[in-house]
């Protein structure tokens, strides 16, 4: 390995910055999670997780829910865990999984400090700790933090065999490249993101040095291929072992190709369709009620590409050959991002943290250069003040708009006032015979994500239209079938609930409850009151 380069911050201050920003990334990312409620998505790839517990078979579907990346990464945590029986899995539980990532993720910036900098990987460390977009996702039990995880470890990998590091790197880099398309097969964008920073760098500055053998494609092409190739095998063969369920479903692993026919079409929008500079103003300005911004991330960024280019790096040019790599690499995951019209806020998490590592290298930059110690104490302070302002609003973002539409990385979520219809529809569980009660669930969506809080009610049926015969004892419908379902009753008693729940924004959910089984609720309640007024 090349000796170590010279930094402004040596090894005790850079420890110190990892554990100020560990303790911060647990601070905001662990407590309360199981208070916001289940979006669709989770909700969807909790059951599936549950199942595979179970069952020891993950069903792939090439159409939607992605690959069993997350559902393997979950199996071993619980296991690592102690979490026992799979359907008594909790929310918060879940949860638990991508906060781990998203941990690890912010201490996988050291395996790239010699890349930044020491002084520029603490800085990216503590934005990590406490970017609002981050730390959300962090709670948020999908794909997206174990992704970018992924993505980070191939990168590092690739950087630390660069520099001289073992064919281990090699296989660590391909292993994470096969776990990213077996947990989401958008990894493709950051792979062509990747190649098109890679032929940048190579243009502009050349090799990443000292080891040519790795990248050089020059006059040895048989030797320069074969580092690649030790990644390519790793990769194939991870994500092989992944689908197959360890070599025995094969068909998924054939699936796994043909998806990319479907995500072609998805392209499109598919009803998420928003302008090109949408994700832009997550990063620099939206406002919506309120106003959030991570424009200290996006401008200290902006000043990281700059310092790329621009910055004076004679006695390091493999760092400048990354850090050129970083820059066009982040700025082609936007382009790319930004030209699909479909897009939802989560999709953009591996070109923000891209860009966060250069905002670590801005802020570096900036200290660096400043020679004043009055001018360096004003730095500090005002960098103090955009922390101050990232972690208000990342407080804001996890618990009090944490389910609300006003929050920007709130995506079509479950409504805060659909959670008062659970404990209704158990309490009328309690007054039916055991077997004589059942609900039937009418919702274009198929009530997502009530089959995950209703799990162990194994007489709740869902559909999307209205049936042709109910004999359900509660009815759960949008009010917008209220005509076609009562036409439905054929002379049973219903009593309409008054009150509307809201399941996500615009879509409305209303009750019905069989007469029989509302009176003997009634009598229950009236039963239990007489009790209390009577008790000594």
């Amino acid at each position: 390995m090349p000796p170590p380069q010279k930094n402004s911050l040596g090894l005790f201050g850079l420890t110190i910055f990892t554990l100020v920003a560990l303790v911060l990334g647990a601070y905001y990312r662990l407590p309360s999670l199981g208070d916001r409620p289940m979006h669709t998505d989770e909700a969807i790839l909790a059951m599936k997780s549950a199942e595979f517990q179970a069952t020891g078979h993950f069903q792939y579907d090439p159409k939607d829910f992605h690959g069993p990346g997350l559902h393997y990464v979950t199996r071993v945590w619980s296991k690592l865990a102690g979490w026992g029986d799979s359907s008594t899995w909790t929310e918060a539980q879940l949860r638990t999984v991508t906060v781990v990532c998203g941990l690890l993720l912010l201490l996988s910036t050291l395996l790239l400090r010699n890349a930044l900098g020491r002084l520029a990987t603490g800085f990216a460390m503590l934005l990590i700790s406490i970017s609002p977009m981050m730390v959300y996702y962090s709670r948020y039990f999908i794909m997206e933090v174990p992704l970018v995880l992924f993505i980070t470890i191939s990168i590092a990998a690739l950087w630390q065999y660069s520099q001289g590091g073992g064919r281990w790197w090699l296989v660590l880099a391909g292993f994470a490249i096969g776990l990213q398309h077996a947990t989401k097969e958008t990894f493709v964008i950051n792979v062509v993101a990747g190649l098109v920073g890679f032929a940048v760098t190579k243009m502009m500055i050349g090799d990443f040095a000292p080891r040519r053998s790795g990248y050089d494609i020059g006059a040895n092409k048989r030797r320069a291929a074969t580092p690649w190739l030790w990644v390519t095998i790793a990769a194939v063969v991870t994500s092989i072992t992944i689908y197959s369920g360890g070599f025995k479903d094969w068909q998924a692993v054939k699936d796994s190709a043909l998806t990319y026919l479907n995500y072609f079409e998805r392209s499109g929008g598919s009803g998420h369709e928003k302008p090109w500079y949408y994700y832009l103003t997550l990063i620099f300005w939206r406002k919506d009620g309120l106003v959030w911004s991570e424009a200290m991330i996006g401008g200290l960024g902006i000043v990281g590409m700059l310092y790329a280019f621009l910055g004076n790096h004679t006695k390091q040019p493999a760092r400048q050959a990354f850090l050129v790599f970083l820059s066009v690499y982040t700025l082609a995951l936007f382009f790319i991002y930004s030209f699909l019209a479909y897009k939802t806020p989560w999709s953009i998490l591996s070109a923000q943290h891209a860009l966060t590592l250069l905002a670590g290298v801005g802020a570096a930059a900036i200290s660096g250069a400043l020679a004043g110690r009055l001018s360096r104490i004003v730095f500090r302070i005002l960098f103090g003040l955009g922390m101050y302002h990232l972690i208000a609003q990342t407080n804001l973002a996890i618990h009090l708009y944490a389910a609300d539409s006003r929050n920007p990385y709130v995506y079509s979520h479950t409504s805060t006032n659909f959670m008062q219809l659970l404990p209704k529809v158990r309490e009328l569980q309690k007054t039916a015979p055991d077997d004589a009660f059942n609900v039937l669930v009418i919702n274009r969506d198929n009530g997502w994500p009530l089959p995950w809080y209703w799990r162990d009610i194994k007489s709740v049926h869902y559909t999307n239209t209205v049936p042709e015969t109910i004999d359900a004892r509660i009815i759960i419908a949008e009010p917008e079938m209220q005509a076609a379902l009562e036409s439905k009753f054929a002379g049973r008693s219903y009593i309409s609930h008054d009150s509307f729940f809201g399941l996500r924004p615009g879509v409305l959910l209303k009750m019905w409850i069989e007469q029989s089984l509302w009176d003997r609720h009634t009598l229950r309640k009236d039963q239990e009151k007489q009790k209390q007024n009577t008790a000594p």
